[in-house]
């Protein structure tokens, strides 16, 4: 039995990490992450405010990464057809998956939590750091239980839910992330009684766990450590109990979204997109928007410039707001190679032969691709990001940045597609996604020449005349980089 147990388990691994059994890369760049924060707050805080520091910021990332890169552990078993012709039973099945999915948790976990236990402060004792290392994992463990829980109840149904918790969860980490002395300073005031005790905390798992690494503070009502270490226990027994689903219960055809970009969409058809790109257009335009681990993947991204602005609108004011509404207008197209590098996803790989086959070109399909990403997933954002500069600087404020802010992204859309995109749309299955890291010094001298022009536009050409002068040009370069792809 234990054979094939770790049979299941291991195999299970290699198909979810892509040949490996331990994502080295994730663990990496999220040690390095915990480590460079923890060498900036350790001075701050005693062994509780610590604990829940590390233990809060270990919390955000393994959910980020469970609610997306490697969320179809907790979705679907991509090797159910390959182990039900295995002689094993079903309880060895669940007993190797769940086995895979712990061994996963424990190392996306132990990623962060052994940084931050080298790093602690001399005031936490070796015995301390280890229950250090015992609250994040049981954390994690607990952590997962409740994912896997909720999507095994909800399925498919539970998609906007996750993509909603997934972007809070991106809001609130990058937000942390550059707010980590303050947020340090305010622990350490609560953890020395300089601070009433929050009654939020008392509903916060990174506040019940770090009482197993310190006393927490007085007037601090929370579950008895032996009730934690318990609920950790039993979220191990969920891993058995429930498996994914190995089928999709069937989606929507259409969203509210879709049908509110109809007349956008029957436009750039009508206008914008030639003849041998419509069968393109139409595909990425109505399939990919459709595609659950595209979905996951992409559009919690949007709330990194949302971070930004929530980091950086405390006391802004005036000119200094102004700014900050510009850099958050022109420099969506930074996140753009993670929305382009998943755009060969899809859950039906074995279609890509009408890809293949299609009488068309690559650079037909290129700019149909491109023509649809634009109007199905930028326009929108750069309709959201208006309503929100135009609530917070007027409306001669979005009505001046946004338009030549929507056509730079269109103009570094095109730049980065063939840079970003391994493969034809809708033709790559979610585990097999190549994504070349190569993009370090492309993407830096983006950002810094977007918020340059960012702030040219923003303090140099404030008339109607120099704005329409600007959208002009770049209307003129979309049309050079059109036409010479076209020829290319």
């Amino acid at each position: 039995m234990l054979r094939r147990v770790l049979a299941i388990c291991d195999t299970r691994l290699l198909s979810q990490v892509g040949g490996e059994r331990v994502p080295f890369a994730a663990l990496l760049a999220q040690g390095s992450l915990m480590g460079a924060v923890c060498l900036f707050v350790r001075g701050d805080l005693g062994p509780w405010g610590y604990g829940v520091f590390v233990l809060s910021a270990s919390c955000a990332l393994v959910a980020m990464i469970l609610l997306g890169e490697f969320g179809s552990l907790l979705r679907a078993d991509s090797t159910a057809e390959w182990s039900e012709c295995l002689p094993a039973s079903g309880f060895e099945r669940r007993l190797g998956h769940g086995l895979a999915v712990l061994v996963l948790l424990c190392s996306l976990a132990l990623g962060v939590l052994v940084p931050a236990a080298l790093l602690a402060p001399e005031a936490l004792s070796l015995a301390g750091r280890g229950a250090l290392l015992a609250a994040g994992l049981g954390q994690a463990i607990f952590l997962g239980a409740g994912l896997l829980t909720f999507q095994v109840v909800l399925g498919d149904r539970a998609e906007a839910l996750l993509v909603l918790l997934q972007t809070l969860l991106v809001v609130c980490a990058v937000a942390g992330l550059l707010r980590a002395p303050v947020m340090a300073q305010e622990l350490a005031l609560i953890e020395a009684g300089g601070s009433p005790w929050p009654t939020w905390f008392n509903w916060m798992p990174p506040i019940w766990y770090a009482s197993l690494v310190d006393a927490a503070p007085a007037g601090a009502a929370l579950p008895r450590g032996l009730y934690v270490v318990l609920a950790s226990l039993a979220a191990v027994l969920l891993f058995v109990v429930l498996s994914p689903a190995q089928a999709n219960r069937g989606r929507r055809s259409t969203t509210l979204l879709a049908r509110i970009l109809a007349p956008a969409r029957a436009l750039a058809a009508r206008f914008w997109v030639r003849p041998r790109e419509r069968a393109v257009f139409d595909l990425v335009y109505d399939a990919l928007p459709l595609e659950r681990e595209f979905v996951l993947r992409t559009y919690p991204m949007v709330g990194m410039p949302l971070a930004f602005l929530v980091a950086g609108t405390r006391g802004a004011g005036g000119q200094g707001l102004e700014d900050l509404l510009a850099l958050l207008l022109f420099t969506p197209a930074v996140y753009l190679p993670v929305l382009l590098a998943h755009v060969p996803v899809t859950s039906s790989p074995e279609a890509r032969w009408l890809m293949e086959t299609a009488p068309v070109t690559e650079n037909e399909v290129r700019s149909g691709a491109i023509k649809a990403l634009f109007v199905r997933f930028i326009l929108p954002l750069y309709l959201v990001l208006g309503l929100l500069a135009c609530y917070l600087a007027g409306f001669s404020f979005s009505l001046r940045l946004c338009l030549p802010a929507a056509l730079v992204s269109l103009l570094s859309l095109r730049l980065l597609y063939p840079r970003c995109v391994m493969g034809a749309p809708l033709s790559v299955a979610p585990a097999d996604i190549l994504v070349h890291h190569d993009w370090t010094g492309l993407l830096i001298t983006l950002a810094a020449g977007l918020t340059v022009l960012a702030l040219v536009v923003q303090r140099v050409l404030v008339t109607p005349a120099e704005t329409l002068a600007l959208v002009g040009l770049l209307v003129f370069l979309e049309f050079v980089l059109e036409k010479r792809a076209a020829r290319t």
